[in-house]
């Protein structure tokens, strides 16, 4: 007896709605899991580092007796520090929020997302009812770059072969 489930199964019938509510094409879905691939592939991937660094930063210089702005430049620093595109790589969730302005939208990122989640359940043999989380997938300990490339091809794949095909005139 087969108990496996397919991701085709686990995907609802409102994956197909964007965030606005419209309906997202199959293939619009799928560009867009292609599009963040693309971006990893171009700017890196990095996984949410849960890890403390031991690398000093801007903010062990802060003691009880630092100025106002001592603490102030020290915030801001850290915060620089935090933010800045240095190379390291961005993460899946970040990939996905850049590819809405690369060339896709927020409802083909929504349709996208559900077809993440769709695969994830299939793997961990969840229902279509049960949440998971594509980002906290990616940022698990261990997680490589070849999984994440692997889960966005296989989304996408889901995307063309089991999405809409054809876009519904959009309510007024």
């Amino acid at each position: 007896m087969n108990t496996t489930t397919s991701p085709a199964d686990l995907i609802s019938s409102y994956a197909w709605a964007g965030f606005s509510g419209q309906p997202v094409t199959g293939e619009a879905a799928a560009d867009h899991l292609t599009l963040a691939l693309k971006i990893l592939d171009r700017d890196g991937w990095v996984s949410r580092d849960t890890t403390p660094s031991t690398e000093p930063t801007a903010l062990d210089d802060i003691t009880s007796k630092s100025t106002f702005r001592e603490m102030l430049y020290g915030l801001v620093s850290a915060v620089r520090e935090l933010v800045s595109s240095d190379g390291d790589g961005i993460t899946l969730d970040y990939a996905m929020l850049r590819a809405s302005s690369e060339g896709s939208d927020s409802d083909a990122r929504c349709a996208a997302e559900h077809c993440l989640q769709a695969i994830l359940r299939a793997r961990f043999g969840r229902s279509v009812t049960d949440w998971v989380s594509y980002s906290a997938w990616a940022d698990r300990q261990g997680r490589t770059f070849d999984d994440v490339r692997e889960l966005l091809i296989e989304a996408a794949d889901l995307a063309r072969t089991h999405g809409p095909t054809a876009q519904l005139p959009a309510p007024r």
